[in-house]
């Protein structure tokens, strides 16, 4: 009799399981969503020791208005991003993290804030028009690599993660008209590296957009075309699998190919990520083969990267869904 009670005990207690499995409110994606604000997104689960199969995050443009930084907005967003499962490898920024009126102490504050979520040491920012020091950028983020293009400090490096190669710009030069460039000397070093290079992904990361759209349009890296022409013609021969751009402050894919420039042979993704707690741009100049965009919400990319495909997706600060993508 005993164990006919316990039996159907057991039975009892796997219909209730069972039941409770589909009562919405009961799981956790549900609870999350309970207070107004969307789980965080996931994706395919990667091994820790599968380095062909890893993510890494995606922001820029943290720098304040009034304030050095945007620090609620840039906190909000960095909680977001450590919500998520399976958490990033690493981060990149697309510069301007600060707004400048004192880069040293302000780039000090703002690496405060973003070691209280993630190790400093899988941060890989770029340098913006606003941390504009390059001696001072370079001292902040001593652990960086140093010099792999001499006189520019660590504001031009790379480094490899899996079969992906990352390689980060300094768009901060200026031309004899002070107008941005990505000099000669950084387009030959850059080809080099691609020439060279034997990984089938390749992430390159800079601030100041080659395709701007919004705000900065026709005072960015457009302003020498001739310049921005040659950066591109590099970045399309090897067909890299995304440009990451900041400056502009919103979100935009812009899809480059030959209707910008008849030598162009590939698609190549340029995608603004600006809006990690910098004033929003709302302004639209040009949309030339904008797919999403421009996007005037704060926001942070998931890239997924996979043996054979990429997966990007793109979350605002509620963590709605404002793109998705493979490459």
């Amino acid at each position: 009799m005993r164990n006919f009670v316990a039996v159907t005990a057991i039975i009892f207690f796997i219909i209730v399981l069972t039941a409770c499995a589909g009562v919405p409110g009961t799981g956790p994606a549900d609870e999350a969503g309970a207070s107004g604000t969307s789980p965080a997104p996931s994706s395919p689960q990667s091994s820790p020791t599968d380095s062909s199969t890893f993510r890494f995050v995606v922001m820029g443009d943290s720098r304040g208005s009034g304030d050095a930084i945007a620090e609620a907005t840039l906190r909000k967003l960095l909680g977001k991003v450590k919500e998520l499962s399976p958490q990033p490898a690493f981060l990149l920024f697309t510069g301007d993290q600060v707004r400048g009126s004192s880069v040293n102490s302000e780039l000090t504050e703002w690496k405060r804030i973003v070691s209280d979520y993630f190790p400093l040491n899988v941060v890989y920012p770029a340098l913006g028009n606003h941390d504009y020091d390059e001696k001072v950028f370079s001292k902040q983020f001593d652990y960086l690599p140093s010099d792999q293009l001499a006189g520019y400090g660590r504001t031009v490096y790379y480094f490899d993660h899996g079969d992906s190669r990352f390689i980060v710009l300094n768009s901060n030069r200026q031309d004899a008209k002070r107008k941005f460039i990505v000099d000669g000397a950084q387009r030959d070093w850059l080809e080099k590296l691609l020439q060279t290079g034997d990984k089938k992904h390749i992430f390159v990361s800079f601030h100041i957009p080659a395709y701007p759209g919004s705000s900065h349009f026709g005072n960015s890296l457009d302003a020498n075309p001739g310049e921005r022409d040659a950066l591109w013609a590099i970045l399309d021969k090897y067909n890299v699998s995304a440009v990451f751009v900041g400056h502009e402050h919103n979100y935009s894919r812009r899809e480059v190919d030959s209707s910008f420039y008849a030598a162009f042979r590939n698609k190549v993704p340029q995608l603004t990520i600006g809006g990690a707690g910098a004033p929003l741009y709302t302004a639209v100049k040009d949309k030339k083969n904008v797919v999403v965009g421009p996007k005037p919400v704060y926001h942070y990319m998931i890239v997924d990267v996979m043996p054979d495909k990429t997966q990007f997706s793109v979350y605002d600060i509620n963590n709605n869904q404002i793109d998705s993508f493979e490459r």
